[in-house]
């Protein structure tokens, strides 16, 4: 019964963190609209891939030139900064 009662303070107490943390600076991650913008003017479908340097998981450094003719899925992923 106890253990019940402290998983449903802690979820309340996540959930309230989930509604207050973004309006603090602590949960403020900057300028994301003019983020946004920067990243869709250049990166569209259609358009010509920006230079690019990647490095895969054995080390080896990719460049846009290396990937032509080939197939290629890119992910992007954000992060949080913390």
């Amino acid at each position: 019964m106890i253990l019940r009662g402290l998983a449903t303070l802690a979820l309340i107490a996540l959930f309230c963190l989930n509604l207050v943390l973004p309006s603090t600076s602590l949960g403020r991650r900057g300028p994301e609209n003019r983020v946004r913008e920067d990243v869709t003017s250049r990166l569209a479908i259609g358009h010509r891939l920006p230079p690019l340097d990647l490095v895969g998981l054995d080390g080896r450094h990719f460049t846009r030139e290396d990937l032509l003719g080939h197939r290629v899925l890119l992910t992007f992923e954000r992060s949080v900064d913390w």
